[in-house]
């Protein structure tokens, strides 16, 4: 496959940026610029990226140019956007494969059903190992033996314990497609790659995070710029970030791209040397865990400056902690930096159970959290305000009719819905705006005598599976509420490697259990240099849990075996 696309294929030039650099608000954004000043149009400017946030941050910076300020966002959306996006444009069309066919789908086949009793996921519908075992035969170019041989246990933990199981759902799932004349996405770019031609409408391809692209996406891209000039082809980012392995990452590309088709800065252009991000302690970890690998590949020693707070470098701390709940000095240190400061915290590992594991610790020690790729937090602002402001409204004092309304969805039945059947908006269409408590709401004849004995709105929450979760979290709870602005979004995040690519924190905190060996050999590396750097002042790790002399495999980049390298700064 390599040979055949290096023999075949126009290949662009690799930008490298380490993280924080400015990939995007530095190179691509100047580089527009000058195509502009060029007198190229926008309209033949393609820029793309992973992910939507990805490409949202890329068309802001877009916007920044004054040249581009009044052009619409919408005339923007199929030239900067997701690789996804342009090649669903580039392709046949035809509807996306969704949540609704999948649902029709499921009707049609009962081995689909996502969990016990037939109910569904609908977040998760596209986690399917069905879906999971087309993208990858897809990303990798594996026949279905060879991935079969590779990621079996994968599929027998999800109860699929033959291929041909999987092959049967796959045939059906084509047929389903075919004749609903809907695709996925790799089947758009599939149809691209075979039956589609170059565009000619495009002067310019600026790929960012190009070290996610998976071997279909390469060749789709490549083909994208059959008509490009190649000073004008760029592939973006940081081959040491490359982390989907799993998916199919073609990482053995960019390889090739970082050793013979460095992009050479212009003596009028800035490299993207300067860090903005990580300060001294963490750019130094981050170089220890990923410059010995560099060094085996072949490659150049990265140049990465640390960032500046004002005209001050950052420095900053590096604390070890040898597990999670193992009481000492370092750990006490974290949980008074949480509770004590306004900065922002993100704990990361590779994957379960340390998820869970994290979601105990943070609910323990009282600390308002949220998962990263969950949109709202562990606890709703909503709810703590109806326990923080309960005893107003069971006093004298009284609340807001707006913070009553947030009350009513959680309230029983019988004891206080006593008009509108339940439906806050027809239940107080009549009641003017002001302050209430109980009692009057009592006398107005919204709820009966029982409701007076609720001193607690954990007594009050009605009994289903939604609030008997409540009623279980009372305890956290009410920490949460003696440690937290309740209008401020939680200052704690967690999250695994794979979701918090691009993110910035005050502090990290990084896990170094894995319980899975990677594919990659080096995989473990580039997802601990990936993790620490996404800190900018001190950095956190926590020792394995499962950590075993045999198997370095098993932690992180093999980082325990060699702590006084990793993390010494001198």
């Amino acid at each position: 496959m390599m040979e055949q696309i290096l023999k075949n294929n126009k290949l662009p030039w690799w930008v490298s940026g380490p993280p924080g650099t400015g990939k995007t608000r530095g190179f691509i954004k100047r580089r527009f610029k000058k195509y502009l000043d060029k007198g190229i149009s926008w309209e033949r400017i393609v820029v793309l990226s992973h992910t939507v946030n990805a490409a949202k941050e890329i068309l802001k910076a877009i916007k920044e140019i004054p040249e581009m300020k009044n052009i619409p966002e919408n005339a923007l959306e199929e030239q900067i956007c997701t690789i996804h996006s342009y090649f669903k444009a580039e392709s046949k069309k035809r509807e996306v494969y969704d949540l609704k066919h999948h649902k029709e789908f499921c009707k049609q086949n009962s081995d689909m059903s996502l969990v016990k009793n037939g109910k569904y996921k609908p977040l998760k519908w596209d986690k399917h190992p069905l879906y999971t075992f087309c993208s990858r035969l897809h990303g990798k170019r594996q026949t279905p033996q060879e991935h079969w041989t590779t990621d079996r246990a994968y599929y027998c933990d999800r109860g699929y314990h033959t291929l041909n199981s999987l092959l049967r759902l796959k045939y059906k799932y084509d047929q389903f497609k075919e004749v609903k004349k809907v695709k996925y996405f790799e089947d758009m770019i599939e149809d691209f790659i075979k039956h589609s031609k170059a565009p000619t409408d495009i002067d310019v391809l600026i790929v960012d995070e190009a070290q996610d692209c998976n071997i279909p996406q390469v060749e789709a891209l490549l083909k994208a710029a059959t008509n490009v000039d190649e000073n004008n082809f760029f592939f973006v980012g940081d081959k040491d970030q490359s982390i989907y392995a799993y998916s199919g990452a073609f990482n053995e590309f960019f390889t090739h791209l970082e050793k013979y088709r460095s992009y050479s800065f212009k003596e009028d252009e800035e490299p993207l040397q300067q860090g903005y991000r990580c300060g001294v302690t963490i750019n130094k970890i981050c170089k220890n865990i990923i410059e010995p690998q560099r060094m085996k590949l072949g490659l150049p020693a990265k140049i990465w400056l640390p960032a500046k707070q004002g005209s001050e470098i950052i420095m900053g701390n590096h604390h070890y902690i040898p597990r999670l709940n193992e009481n000492c000095k370092n750990l006490e240190m974290l949980l008074n930096k949480i509770l004590n400061t306004k900065e922002t915290f993100l704990f990361t590992y590779r994957g379960n159970p340390t998820d869970v594991h994290t979601s105990e610790f943070l609910r323990k020690h009282g600390i308002d959290y949220k998962i990263v790729s969950q949109p709202h937090p562990f606890i709703t602002r909503k709810i703590l305000r109806c326990f923080n402001t309960w005893q107003d409204f069971y006093g004298d004092k009284g609340t807001s009719l707006k913070q009553i309304k947030e009350y009513w969805p959680y309230l029983p039945s019988k004891t206080f819905k006593a008009h509108g059947k339940g439906n806050v908006k027809e239940a107080f269409k009549n009641v003017i705006d002001g302050t209430y408590n109980i009692k009057q709401l009592h006398a107005m004849g919204f709820v009966v005598d029982e409701a007076l004995e609720f001193k607690n709105f954990d007594l009050a929450v009605k009994k289903n599976d939604d609030t008997l979760k409540i009623r279980e979290q009372v305890l956290y709870i009410k920490k949460v509420l003696r440690n937290q602005n309740i209008e401020e979004e939680p200052r704690v995040q967690h999250d695994n490697i794979h979701k918090i690519k691009g993110l910035t924190y005050d502090n990290v905190i990084v896990n170094l259990s894995v319980y899975v060996p990677e594919v990659d050999k080096f995989e473990p590396q580039r997802l601990g240099y990936t993790a620490y750097s996404r800190g900018r002042v001190d950095c956190w790790t926590i020792g394995s849990d499962v950590f075993n002399k045999r198997d370095p495999q098993t932690s992180l980049g093999a980082i325990q075996h060699d702590r006084g390298r990793i993390f010494s700064i001198h």
